[in-house]
Order: C-alpha cells, then structure tokens, then sequence
C-alpha cells in the first residue's frame, strides 16, 4: 500500500469513526429465511460414496445411522454458494483425476463439467491440495462435486440471497451459545455484547432490514432483547464488592460492557441508565483498589477506562487511557482488550488526542495491511488464518477497516473467511452452516458469544459492500 493511500485512509478512518459516536441505532421487527430443503434418511444417502443407491446403506439410516455422502477429499462451501459470486472447490490427495462435474442433485443431471488445476503442497497446513472454479454455475438449486477418482462432494446449495439469509439466523442463533458461569466466561460475554453493538452502530440499516423478516413469534430473539438478557446476567454475577469472581479481567470487562450498555439502552430508559451506572461504578471502584502490576491487567484496566472516558469526561479516566497508549505505542489491534478498548476510545468524541489517535490509526491500517499480505499468500483459501478463532478475530480487524474504506481486496478476505467456516478449507469441516448454526466440532468446543458477534459484524459489513460499492468497483 503506498503511503498516499495509507493516509488517505487514516484520514478518513478518524473521520467516519468520530461520526459513528454513540448512533446505536434501534432495530425492530421480523424475518424469514429460505431454508436449506432438508433431507430426509433415504435421501442423505441416495448417493453412496460409490455413487449408487445402496438399500442396506438405507436399513442404516433408518435405523438412525447416519452415513457420509461423500469421502472426505472433494472440499465446498457447505453452508452455500451465491449465484453471481466466485465458485471454488478444493481436492485433496495427489490422486485425483483431472476433471471434475457439477451434477444437480435433483435429477442426477451434469450441469457443468471443469478441469482441476495442478496441485501443490500447501505450505500452511502441509496438504497436498488441487483446486477447480465452477462459477460458471449460476442456476440456483442443491448440487454436488462428483470426481471418477476421488467420488463425491457434500451436496451445497447456490441461490441468490444465501449470506443475508445466513445472516438472519444467525441473528436468530445470537442467544444460542453457553453462558459459563466463570471469570473466562464473563469476558467471552463481555467482548461479544462489544462487537454486537458495534456492528450495530455501524451498519444498523441491514439490522434494522433483517428484522422486516422475524415473525412475530420471534420478538425475543431481537438484538436488542438478548443483549438486555445479557446484561442482565452479568450483573446477576457481580459481588457486593463490585467483583466478578474477584477477578481483574473479568471485572473489567464487565465494567466496560456496562458502561457501552448503558450508552446504546439507557437513553431510553432511567431505571436502566441508573442500575448499569452503578454497577460499572462499583466495577471501577473494585478495580482501583487493586494491584495493576502486570501486562495482563494493565490492558484489561485500559479497556475499561476507555469505555467510561467515552461515556463520561473525568481527568483520570483520560490519563490512564492516554498514558498506556502512550507507553504501548504499537501493536494495539493484538490482543482483545485492548482493540476492544482501542476502538472506544477512537470514538470518544472531541476529548481524544488527535495526534495520538492519528498514531494509533497508522499502526491499525499497517496491521491491517499485514493481515492482508497473509491473506495473499493463502492461495488456496484466502484467509491468512487456519483455525476457527483465528479465522474471525482475523476478520473482524479487517471488517473494521473495510467499514470506514470499502476494499473489494478486504471485502474478498472477509468473503473467503465465511467460506472458510462453511467448510472451504483444508479439513472440509463445515463449522457453520447456513442456518447459522455451529456445528458440535472440537474445533468449535470454545465458541461463545463474542465468535457470533464477529460474524455479525463482518457478515453486515460485507452485505453492505457487496450492495451498495460492488458495481463501482
């Protein structure tokens, strides 16, 4: 990136995250979703791996056991593809053959035939890996990849609105997540309510256009509803002596996310303006008279001053904000607390250092230029990161950027990285599918609230781009 461009987007960073300043933006009403057409236990297997209807694989299945449609070396995006985007399929194994077929699962018919490009080894995961482009398939329907060599593909779905229907259920899925009773667990909550909101505030015409779709037997799966339940766990969770299991981070963090709470809701309500006040009152309280010895505290202190210095002008609240970003001077988008703390600050309003927040743009837009340099050099897949969590916090720093400069480049990484979880990728595990639901893998056993807050944050951030910037690109 040149240094005229770098500028120009720091630039514009300062000024559009000043203008989102406390917009929470409410949101009401319905939604519907096309569903994926389910499958029933003679048709999840109408396909054996051997390309035939098998009856005694059918006794299995009605029996409850489930059989595979595929072997596990022809990768899709299970959660599904759109019509007019980019199309990819991934081979594993040396093995493969040298053609592969599109066939629509509906009447065994090849829609489409494509060569498969000569493989190599991936140096990030060590496999040997091929890949083929049927985006010429444009015709919405359930397919699957069928191979002479290697069989057959999970059947995936093409249609035209598959990220904003995903979208949807995962607003219907927020609240579908463990709330562990622990210090890790108030964070994971904390940091989750965090990029809810903020996805909120930057992009809450989608929000406010996905709950158009909900029935009116789905108020309660509001945003707005589940981030008021929210809240009001965590404080079910706070001591009398304004602790959370006498924990620093999690005290913090609870602090924090009481005092953002209180900026997007408490405008429309006293009683709840007052009760989120005092308990991150009491938060900070605790949190001054302890020990702030350690790296790990001092970053978890700073974002919880962040949050009250935006909320409320106090002298030591902006000393211990400024001083720490003064002292940490780089690297302020690597670890949570402090991103999280970053992003409040910047938008606190006329009390920040411009100079300061100047600095601090830089060093996230050269962040952001690094994570999009890893991102290149992924051919294969596009994201820069191999795993699960990774892949989101990957994202969710450069949906940031992309939010204040669309980038067809950073719009195609957050693309890839949904495909990714969608089963695109080295393993061929579908971790989200397109009911926006995560599957039971180990590679999701830590998924909490703050994995779907990304992913609301880079999904609206994405539909937005590919809606209102892709034709001018």
């Amino acid at each position: 990136m040149n240094v005229g461009k770098k500028n120009r987007i720091v630039s514009l960073l300062l000024v559009v995250i000043l203008a989102v300043t406390g917009c929470g933006n409410g949101v009401q009403n319905e939604a519907g979703q096309a569903d994926m057409d389910t499958q029933s236990g003679q048709d999840q297997i109408q396909q054996s791996i051997f390309g035939r209807e098998d009856d005694f694989g059918a006794l299995l299945v009605s029996q409850g056991i489930d059989l595979p449609v595929s072997t596990t070396k022809v990768f899709v995006n299970q959660s599904g593809y759109i019509s007019d985007r980019d199309k990819k399929v991934m081979f594993l194994g040396e093995q493969i053959g040298s053609s592969f077929r599109v066939i629509n699962r509906a009447d065994k018919t090849v829609v489409y035939t494509g060569q498969i490009k000569e493989g190599r080894i991936d140096d990030l995961s060590g496999c040997y890996l091929s890949e083929g482009d049927f985006s010429e398939v444009t015709q919405t329907g359930i397919y699957y990849i069928e191979t002479d060599i290697v069989g057959q593909s999970y059947p995936f779905q093409i249609t035209q609105d598959g990220y904003e229907n995903m979208f949807i259920s995962i607003l219907k899925n927020v609240r579908e997540v463990q709330l562990v009773e622990s210090a890790q667990g108030v964070c994971d909550i904390s940091f989750g309510m965090h990029a809810i909101m903020y996805a909120m505030q930057c992009n809450g015409a989608l929000f406010e256009e996905a709950y158009n779709h909900f029935g009116e037997d789905e108020k309660d799966k509001q945003l707005v509803t589940q981030l008021l339940y929210f809240a009001s766990w965590l404080m079910a969770h706070q001591s009398a002596d304004g602790s959370l299991y006498n924990d620093y981070e999690a005290t913090a963090a609870f602090c924090g996310i009481m005092v953002m709470s209180r900026d997007m809701f408490g405008r429309y309500e006293a009683s709840v303006s007052k009760e989120y006040k005092d308990a991150s009152d009491k938060a900070w309280k605790w949190l001054e008279q302890q020990e702030c010895d350690t790296d790990v505290r001092k970053n978890a202190r700073f974002y919880a001053a962040s949050q009250l210095f935006k909320a409320e002008y106090k002298a030591e609240y902006k000393n211990t904000v400024e001083s720490f970003l003064l002292e940490k001077d780089k690297d302020y988008s690597t670890q949570r607390f402090v991103f999280y703390g970053v992003i409040a600050y910047i938008s606190a309003g006329d009390n920040i250092d411009r100079d300061l927040c100047t600095h601090i743009m830089k060093d996230l837009v050269d962040q952001n230029e690094l994570a999009g340099n890893e991102a290149k050099r992924d051919a294969f897949f596009g994201t820069g990161k191999r795993t699960a969590y990774n892949s989101l916090y990957n994202m969710l720093l450069i949906s940031f950027v992309n939010y204040i400069t669309p980038s067809k480049e950073y719009t195609e990484i957050i693309e890839n990285t949904i495909q990714y979880m969608g089963g695109l990728n080295e393993k061929g595990v579908c971790y989200i599918d397109g009911s926006g639901v995560w599957k039971e893998l180990s590679e999701t056993s830590e998924r909490n609230l703050e994995w779907n807050g990304i992913l609301l944050f880079g999904m609206s951030d994405l539909l937005k781009n590919l809606i209102d910037i892709e034709k001018n690109w």
